[in-house]
């Protein structure tokens, strides 16, 4: 058995450094990047995919459900950060506001606390555990934040990175491969080499 964690493909908000609304879908680069994914993990093994029910990580998991046959499991509690009223904003305009949505003490109106949302979190990685099939391989699709949060919370990483923080910087449709019992050894990190062709590149903003 194995467990995959994968981010989801680009969309037009990642590339432009927007806040993403809850309904964004992947760009047409983003569709790409997924079928790329898709045919890099057809030989993984995979017999059950869970998936944010966001739009751009659903059609991400559904690249790699046509590749494989296999359902598409939603959870609402893969979903990324809520950042409430600043969806929609150029990053740009919240720096010139003096506004980091991603500081420590900031709450965003009519969104999730840090703190809400890594509680949140760790009830996807119990959702997690409790998913992974008896044989085979679990890929689980979700968001740049929520892999940062389970990679830093949940997941032993000692061998890759020294410094994992908060925004440690997942790159759109990169696979994370990690052993599928404790201590959840990463054996493979944000890896994307699959899009190497499409010279992809993803700031710190492309995380949301």
């Amino acid at each position: 058995m194995s467990l995959l964690m994968i981010r989801h493909g680009e969309t037009a908000f990642n590339r432009d450094r927007v806040m993403q609304p809850a309904d964004t879908p992947l760009s047409d680069r983003g569709e790409e990047q997924a079928i790329r994914l898709a045919q890099r993990l057809s030989t993984e093994g995979i017999t059950r995919i869970l998936a944010s029910d966001l739009p751009r990580a659903a059609m991400t998991a559904r690249a790699l459900s046509d590749e494989t046959g296999v359902d598409i499991e939603f959870e609402s509690l893969l979903q990324e950060r809520n950042f409430g009223c600043l969806r929609g904003q150029r990053f740009i305009d919240l720096e010139a506001r003096g506004i980091d949505p991603f500081a420590e003490n900031y709450e965003p109106e009519e969104g999730e606390t840090w703190q809400e949302f890594d509680q949140r979190v760790t009830h996807a990685w119990s959702t997690i555990q409790s998913t992974l099939p008896a044989s085979g391989t679990l890929a689980v699709v979700t968001h740049g934040l929520v892999c940062a949060a389970l990679l830093r919370n949940h997941l032993d990483a000692q061998e890759h990175a020294s410094d994992i923080g908060r925004l440690f910087p997942f790159r759109n449709a990169s696979v994370t491969r990690i052993e599928s019992s404790p201590p959840w050894r990463v054996e493979l990190l944000n890896c994307a080499e699959h899009l190497e062709a499409l010279g992809d590149q993803t700031s710190i903003y492309g995380q949301v």
